[in-house]
């Protein structure tokens, strides 16, 4: 038995594409983590995003991609557009951002985590799809009373 060096499973669990992520030090263009990191379908998930946010309708091909972080967010992936403008304002940095397969609203960086076990789903329309209540997410807080002492 062999225990793979990233996950510490036994390798002969995994599957070959798996395991050749695992032995590779890849790096996700969409949320520069290591290839370790990820499930098949996470990486699958992932390249579709780079892959669809890469495409650029106004030129009708395929843009230059660069790191970008945003504010203080964790650091993402943009692609350049080439404006009809003078230098320095010819180009522009669009961000690329995984969106919900359901309600199509784009999804935050722990639903972009988990979007293999979510389906690709941000957590609200999980959580209906699933059948889950979530009447504690909807409840506003009581004013004037703390939560903590009761008062």
């Amino acid at each position: 038995m062999t225990l793979c060096k990233v996950c510490h499973v036994d390798s002969k669990k995994h599957s070959k594409k798996l395991l050749a992520l695992h032995q590779k030090k890849q790096i996700c263009a969409f949320c520069q983590k290591s290839g370790g990191e990820h499930s098949e379908k996470l990486w699958e998930i992932h390249k579709a995003a780079i892959d669809k946010g890469r495409h650029c309708n106004d030129h009708h091909k395929e843009e230059k991609m660069y790191p970008l972080t945003v504010g203080f967010a964790r650091a993402g992936v943009a692609r350049v557009c080439n404006l009809n403008a003078d230098p320095p304002y010819d180009k522009v940095l669009v961000p690329i951002y995984m969106s919900c397969t359901e309600c199509d609203l784009y999804l935050g960086s722990t639903e972009e985590d988990y979007a293999d076990i979510l389906d690709g789903m941000c957590l609200k329309c999980f959580r209906e799809m699933t059948g889950q209540t979530h009447t504690w997410y909807d409840m506003p807080p009581i004013l004037g009373k703390s939560l903590v002492s009761g008062q």
